[in-house]
């Protein structure tokens, strides 16, 4: 957000610009859905140039993809707290923005950062895939001694969570499947903004190890614990 915080990021013209052009996009995707031309918008149901059952399905089309767009900005929008909070946010500054109280705020959003303590989550498809661009070339489940540098990633990890994090917890397919101790000086970043982590040891965790953590309550989940994947990518910050 550009400006001194509490000033919207959209004023005046530029908030027009953008109703006009998520409309604009929104016409064009029912036009298509409903089988009308590119210049065909039915305004009003007194359109002479449109038969109710054409304006009907478009609205309809338009209906469907207004909704599809609400659940989209529904995610987008907990994607962008969840990565506010991470890089040094507060619930006071979220309230701010969306125009809420901070107790909405944390009522809305608690589940992405509850507590004093995180870790990093790493939560993804058991699949391999390659770049010929990425000096890993095979990441995700690689298994063998590439597995290691696989689950370190680089991950888009802020400042706060490099700081305090003290595990890393990789999932597959929903499931706890490793675990990291986290060596607080190991952090790389590899490319702007993205970071690579390092593990005490270079090693995983063993059951008796992650077992301790866990009991004393600094692990936030163990081996075999439900850990599912969540819109926004492989990683997110687990507080608790």
């Amino acid at each position: 957000m550009s400006g001194e915080m509490g000033r919207p990021p959209l004023e005046g013209a530029d908030r027009g610009e953008l109703h006009s052009r998520l409309d604009e996009l929104a016409w064009a995707f029912a036009r298509r859905a409903a089988g009308l031309g590119p210049d065909d918008v039915p305004v009003t149901v007194h359109d002479d140039n449109l038969s109710d059952d054409q304006i009907k399905a478009a609205r309809l089309a338009r209906l469907a993809i207004c909704r599809h767009l609400e659940r989209l900005v529904g995610s987008s929008i907990r994607v962008d707290v969840g990565e506010a909070l991470e890089h040094g946010a507060d619930w006071e500054e979220v309230a701010e923005v969306l125009g809420v109280s901070r107790q909405a705020v944390a009522k809305r959003f608690g589940d992405l950062r509850r507590g004093e303590r995180v870790a990093v989550v790493i939560s993804r498809r058991d699949r391999v895939r390659e770049y010929a661009d990425d000096p890993r070339v095979r990441v995700g489940e690689v298994g063998g001694p590439e597995q290691y540098a696989s689950d370190r990633g680089i991950w888009p990890i802020g400042k706060t969570v490099r700081a305090e994090a003290r595990y890393a917890v990789v999932a597959v397919d929903g499931t706890v499947r490793r675990l990291y101790a986290l060596d607080p000086d190991g952090w790389s970043e590899v490319e702007p903004n993205k970071w690579q982590f390092s593990a005490v040891g270079d090693r995983e965790l063993t059951k008796h190890e992650i077992t301790a953590a866990y009991q004393v309550g600094e692990l936030p989940l163990q081996l075999g614990d439900d850990c599912p994947t969540r819109a926004g990518g492989a990683y997110r910050p687990h507080w608790f």
